[in-house]
């Protein structure tokens, strides 16, 4: 390919019409997501697209009047506040009204990840349409952000990819809190595995002032499943693996600093050292007072200036 060939191939093809804004950009090979349409349109009355089938993800935000979607041999009639989105692979046709023809804003993308970022967002090829839950202006600002960073600069590039980011996380965080409002389960976005192991990190990182609360606040699950999966993956509650982990931090500042037992209460956490020396006696068996000379006695520590 000439380099002319090559720069025509990465240029947006952008266009402005008396009822319509439109940019279309080439398709990127092995990417996790990018955009390949976005646009705004006033559709005249009964203006209507296919049947067709696409290869990338449309999905439209209505915005005012009304519309019909065929689909999967199923009919929606739809208005202002609603999605609909065309998967790829489906034969797709939709039409505005004729009466009072809708006004909508739409992105379109494709990536290795797309689908699982439209699944976790509600919509799949068996449930083409949801409700925005929030105003669909919310989706129009952000798709006026890409067309008015149209130009072939690489800079608008990334936030064109950006924005269309932003898109996807609206999607998902609107369907998630319509889900919590209804009082209804959220889905996970991943293993029990990754949450373990990225609780664990926040513990040995923040065990000195970390409640089980602020863990599962952090990873972003609810206290009950973080204390399910725990007892799952590790036989033992947050609460436990979080009491082991400070003791254990205390126990090796016993044998390897000259704290006092208060400093060393205060740096794992424990505001009275009385407090520290009853948890940690039922633990050890020994006070830390009897601990520290114990290890003494057996001379298998020698003790540094303090940490």
């Amino acid at each position: 390919m000439s380099p002319t060939a090559n720069y025509l191939s990465l240029q947006p093809n952008y266009r402005v019409g008396a009822t319509f804004r439109w940019l279309g950009s080439s398709p990127i090979e092995h990417a996790e997501l990018f955009l390949t349409v976005c646009g705004i349109e006033h559709c005249l009355p009964d203006k209507f697209y296919g049947p067709t089938v696409r290869d990338d993800f449309h999905v439209h935000f209505i915005l005012s009047g009304k519309g019909t979607l065929e689909i999967g041999g199923r009919t929606y009639h739809l208005g202002r506040g609603q999605i609909f989105a065309i998967p790829p692979d489906i034969e797709t046709y939709y039409y505005a009204d004729s009466k009072d023809p809708w006004h909508y804003t739409w992105v379109s993308f494709g990536g290795s990840k797309a689908a699982f970022y439209m699944e976790k967002a509600g919509i799949t090829a068996a449930r083409p349409v949801r409700d925005a839950y929030v105003e669909p202006e919310d989706f129009l600002a952000l798709t006026e952000k890409i067309l008015n960073h149209h130009e072939l600069v690489i800079a608008n590039e990334l936030t064109r990819t950006a924005v269309l980011y932003e898109i996807l996380a609206l999607l998902i965080n609107s369907q998630n809190q319509n889900l919590e409002e209804l009082h209804k389960p959220q889905p996970l976005d991943y293993s029990p595995d990754i949450y373990v192991n990225h609780a664990v990190e926040y513990i040995h990182s923040n065990y000195s002032s970390a409640r089980v609360s602020d863990i599962a606040s952090y990873i972003g699950i609810t206290r009950s499943y973080l204390t399910h999966i725990f007892k799952q993956k590790l036989h033992v509650s947050p609460q436990e693996y979080l009491l082991s982990y400070r003791l254990d931090q205390g126990s090796r500042l016993l044998r390897t600093t000259d704290l006092s037992i208060q400093e060393v209460a205060g740096r794992i956490g424990y505001d009275n050292p009385l407090t520290f020396s009853k948890i940690f006696k039922n633990a050890y068996g020994l006070s830390p007072k009897n601990y520290r000379r114990q290890i003494l006695d057996r001379g298998s520590h020698s003790l540094p200036a303090q940490e």
